[in-house]
């Protein structure tokens, strides 16, 4: 497999553990994984420096949580402050983006995308890689906004805005296979699209990595508890107070551990039965992707 899966590093992403008598301690999800993805993404809102590992790092600019302002809360500026003392050595830095989106000022959007990304490519220093994200609203605008990031000296790419398609496989699967090849050559970064059949297309078209937090985040949205068979995840509904547990028993890290002090991750209840659950289902995922990234056919991905 040449392509690498990210996982996503939030704000309050630890479990509270229980050692015998010892007073309880708060410690970070991934040590309640059987095993790291090969890098981790996380935003510039997070001053953390509890990271798990650092020399497969990207940074973002959080651009999801301000897509609504006219003018973002950060710039090439700023955003090079907080790299600059928080960022590890040789990770990469996605330069401030602001999200094409309807009902917005497309061209004010387009224009200060491109005046940040000119800026951050001067600022950022050369300890630290610079990733600039491609946007818009056809994949021709796609295809020229990549053209213009290369030409600016950008040897970094991340798609951008494609997480909200997920469904839309065959329009998003095209649309990244057009950038790969415009982009051949250079690194290529898909954000937030990571299921297995997603992980199984990016192998087959080269993309050089990719992340996301769908199946991590359900564990609190929706108390999904899923299972892993061979490329397949199912997924079952955590159990509420007063409900049975239909969801099979695990023996993954985060379940085996968690048992132990009596936290069942197929129920609802406390932060850590909601965390472990999400602890859980990056370990089923990131089994499911392996054996569709080494045997795409099984989704008959091309």
């Amino acid at each position: 497999m040449n392509s690498r899966y990210f996982g996503v590093i939030g704000n309050r992403d630890h479990i509270k553990r229980h050692k015998g008598t010892e007073a309880e301690e708060k410690r970070p999800f991934w040590e309640y994984l059987d095993e790291h993805p090969t890098g981790w993404l996380t935003s510039i809102t997070y001053k953390r420096e509890d990271l798990p590992h650092t020399e497969n790092m990207i940074y973002d600019c959080g651009a999801w949580s301000y897509k609504t302002m006219d003018v973002p809360p950060i710039d090439a500026k700023s955003a090079f402050e907080f790299y600059k003392e928080h960022a590890p050595d040789h990770c990469m830095c996605i330069a401030p983006d602001h999200m094409l989106i309807d009902g917005v000022d497309l061209d004010f959007r387009r224009q200060w995308n491109y005046e940040q990304a000119a800026r951050f490519l001067d600022l950022l220093p050369e300890h630290l890689t610079p990733m600039a994200c491609v946007h818009g609203q056809t994949l021709d605008e796609r295809l020229k906004c990549a053209e213009t990031l290369l030409a600016l000296g950008y040897g970094h790419l991340a798609i951008g805005g494609v997480a909200a398609r997920a469904t839309q496989k065959k329009l998003t699967f095209a649309l990244v296979a057009a950038l790969r090849e415009e982009t051949m050559g250079n690194y290529l970064h898909v954000l937030g699209l990571s299921s297995p059949e997603y992980a199984a297309k990016w192998e087959t078209l080269g993309v050089d990595s990719f992340d996301g937090a769908s199946h991590f985040k359900q564990a609190f949205t929706a108390g999904a508890f899923f299972t892993q068979t061979e490329h397949k995840l199912t997924k079952h509904r955590a159990a509420r107070p007063g409900e049975d547990i239909i969801a099979p028993e695990c023996f993954c890290t985060a379940c085996d551990l968690l048992r132990r002090e009596n936290i069942d991750t197929r129920q609802y209840g406390s932060n850590e039965n909601n965390m472990g659950r999400a602890a859980h289902n990056m370990n089923m995922l990131i089994r499911a992707q392996k054996i569709a990234m080494n045997n795409p056919s099984v989704f008959n991905v091309k």
